[in-house]
């Protein structure tokens, strides 16, 4: 296994988008290539190059990162996993794992650490820190859910045998499809460093984003050098990082990464062209256009439809978190009703959106798997085309009345109720708060009000994952990787990522217990023809049952200033940063 190539990724699902956690090579040239990468080549030591955030990063734990700039920091950047993904090679590639192989039994793996590892505080980094780290993703107390779900198979975990510092194995409860959809997740943490928080019970309370910089001990290319919160983190070269470049010279190149946190857009594109912003991702399509054409310092890609995409869902849950009834149960009858969900969905012009709205940047989406990922996407998924004669009539059917004149109509209820909702959308994501005011003229048109509230993302977040205090929400799904296993705690009815109903101890309905029953299926069938048809199945299921109503893939348009040596952005997270380590400053 350890040439294999394949296409999974982590099974990170952040709550803006992600969590997540292949196939064989045959699937690898279906998938979206980087035309824009350069010939990665021995880079120059020193210098510092400034990434921009749009959101700051919020934790310096990866566990308990839910959301993008902090998985991208902490997950990506900050610690190494045992493997990981080269878009540019399409392939897994070692990163702490030296090789890993299954057993015939499809259930054990043998895995080598490289020899000499070292955390950044110059420790031994063993299989010790290796069990470590699973261990305290089990541990509901670390509340790593995101990451706990992706690391359970039928709802158990995978035990864990040392041979020696650089030897173990890892046994599965049954026999699995792939292991890399694992040790993608795995990245290391020092136990010597955070078994007695883990102890105590208080690993969840430990790197916050205020920590003193010297505390957080990091397995990666960089080390916390300065925190900001809510501005800047510093990151700086770890001395100690395993990895060297094909000289022998030991990465990072960099002295410095800054990951500085820019809001606002305008003034990210000004700082861009002022050059005191080397680095950005998923740039404006307006900022895109003037780029291409100024013939500046200043670079930007179209890499295409990335692997996370853009839904708006409604509140499915029945009752708040402590059991109490949701305040408002006329609005859970009409969204509860599937009739009402394609009535929407039928409703919203996709193409509009991506060709006018978002300036050709964007790619109509269909279902929850990104335009991107061929490799995986069910080819004879129905595609609910734009039309209110459709919309109409499965509101009729529903039960729903239309009222008013045919240029101001009003939507009721059979009880005579006027529909009317808000939509939640982050208050800084301008082309989801674009896309929002399309969907609202496109569904006045049936008589349906909706209103539209921009809230923070914390606040989002919170309302989605804790109180359920809301009617619907515009937000995604971002994977890290093409394989089905990437949308786990997506899908899994009991996972924390089920955005319309999350964490349920049960599935409610008959078709999500479906759905979990094929993804369970799907996760141990080592026939990739089979695999992919229970994945379709599922895909098929989402789709009729419409508990989310995707709108688009949005393109990964990425700039950078020609100083970058070894720019090579990705359509995957984590985008311009990938190959973090091996980014330098030209001279």
């Amino acid at each position: 296994m350890e040439n294999r190539k394949s296409l999974i990724i982590a099974p990170i699902a952040i709550t803006i988008c992600l969590f997540a956690l292949g196939c064989g090579d045959a699937m690898q040239k279906q998938t979206n290539t980087n035309q824009a990468a350069e010939t990665r080549v021995p880079g120059t030591r020193g210098g510092s190059l400034t990434y921009r955030l749009a959101q700051p990063v919020t934790t310096l734990n990866y566990m308990l990162a839910a959301d993008e700039p902090s998985v991208i920091v902490t997950l990506f950047v900050m610690n190494s996993r045992l493997i990981s993904f080269d878009p540019e090679k399409q392939q897994h590639v070692p990163s702490l794992a030296e090789s890993y192989t299954m057993q015939p039994d499809g259930q054990t793996v043998d895995l080598v650490l490289r020899d000499g590892l070292k955390f950044s505080d110059g420790q031994p980094l063993t299989t010790d820190d290796v069990i470590f780290t699973l261990e305290a993703i089990y541990d509901e107390r670390t509340q790593a859910a995101a990451f706990r779900d992706g690391m359970l198979i039928g709802g158990k975990p995978i035990s864990m045998k040392k041979v020696d510092e650089r030897r173990m194995q890892f046994v599965f409860p049954e026999r699995i499809a792939l292991a890399e959809n694992y040790l993608e997740n795995l990245a290391v943490l020092p136990k010597h460093v955070l078994s007695a928080a883990r102890d105590a019970g208080k690993l969840a309370e430990t790197w916050k984003i205020d920590s003193d910089p010297a505390a957080v001990v990091t397995s990666g290319p960089f080390v916390v050098g300065e925190s900001v919160p809510g501005e800047k983190l510093v990151l700086r070269r770890n001395p100690h990082y395993w990895g060297r470049d094909a000289n022998g010279q030991q990465l990072p190149y960099l002295d410095e990464l800054v990951l500085e946190v820019v809001a606002d857009a305008n003034n990210a594109f000004v700082r861009l062209g002022q050059g005191s912003i080397d680095i950005a991702d998923r740039i404006r399509g307006t900022d895109y256009a003037s780029l291409k054409t100024s013939g500046g310092a200043v670079k930007a890609i179209d890499l295409g439809p990335g692997f996370a995409n853009d839904h708006i869902w409604f509140n499915l849950n029945r009752s708040t978190p402590d059991g109490k009834p949701l305040a408002n149960q006329v609005k859970y009858a009409w969204f509860s009703d599937k009739r009402f969900r394609k009535a929407v969905s039928h409703a919203v012009d996709r193409n509009s959106i991506a060709t006018n709205t978002l300036q050709g940047l964007a790619t109509p989406l269909f279902g929850f798997v990104s335009a991107a990922n061929k490799a995986w996407l069910d080819p004879s998924l129905p595609k609910p085309e734009y039309s209110l004669d459709k919309a109409g009539q499965l509101l009729t059917d529903a039960g729903f009345v239309r009222r008013g004149t045919p240029d101001s109509p009003e939507l009721f209820d059979a009880d005579g109720n006027r529909v009317e909702f808000t939509l939640v959308v982050q208050d800084n994501n301008e082309q989801r708060k674009l896309t929002a005011a399309v969907i609202q003229q496109d569904l006045a048109k049936l008589g349906i009000k909706m209103n539209i509230a921009n809230v923070d993302t914390a606040a989002l977040t919170k309302m989605w994952t804790t109180t359920f205090d809301y009617d619907a929400i515009s937000l995604g799904l971002a994977v890290t990787g093409t394989d089905p296993s990437a949308s786990a705690n997506f899908l899994l009815s009991s996972a924390a990522v089920h955005q319309w109903q999350p964490s349920q101890k049960q599935p409610p309905t008959e078709w999500e217990a479906r759905i979990d029953r094929l993804y369970r299926e799907q996760a141990k069938e080592p026939d990739q023809a089979k695999r992919r048809e229970l994945f379709y199945e599922i895909q098929r299921i989402m789709a009729e049952e419409s508990p989310i109503i995707p709108i688009v893939s949005r393109h990964i348009v990425s700039a950078a200033n020609s100083r970058v040596g070894n720019y090579a952005p990705s359509v995957m997270l984590p985008y311009s940063l990938w190959n973090a380590e091996e980014l330098f400053v030209r001279n």
